[in-house]
């Protein structure tokens, strides 16, 4: 469904389009291939995901052009909680599991 709403949004966005006609008897590609095609195409690179228990959230790693940033959706009704931009050197350790959770000894931006 997230994945879904994601689609649909870039589509409305313009991002990309539909084409205007069915294909028929065509092997289409499935929903991650067409995900990673629109993010590709916004220069989007996902680096990781990690599910954060205590926050009961997960935590969506991605990177653009030469920033990097953590994205925090709400585990249970996905909604965005928190967006900011991180160093690839935390996030690298988050999702090595050198950092579990914000805050903890390990946080390289303390």
């Amino acid at each position: 469904m997230k994945k879904l709403m994601l689609c649909s949004t870039l589509i409305a966005l313009g991002v990309v389009s539909l084409p205007n006609y069915a294909a028929s008897n065509a092997e289409i590609i499935n929903q991650e291939e067409a995900i990673k095609a629109a993010l590709g195409a916004l220069n989007i690179e996902v680096l990781g995901i990690r599910h954060d228990k205590p926050d009961t959230q997960w935590d969506v790693f991605v990177k653009k052009d030469d920033k990097a940033y953590e994205i925090e959706v709400d585990a249970l009704t996905g909604k965005i909680v928190a967006a900011e931009e991180e160093r690839l050197a935390e996030i690298k350790a988050e999702l090595s599991g050198d950092l579990s959770h914000e805050g903890v000894i390990g946080d390289v931006d303390k």
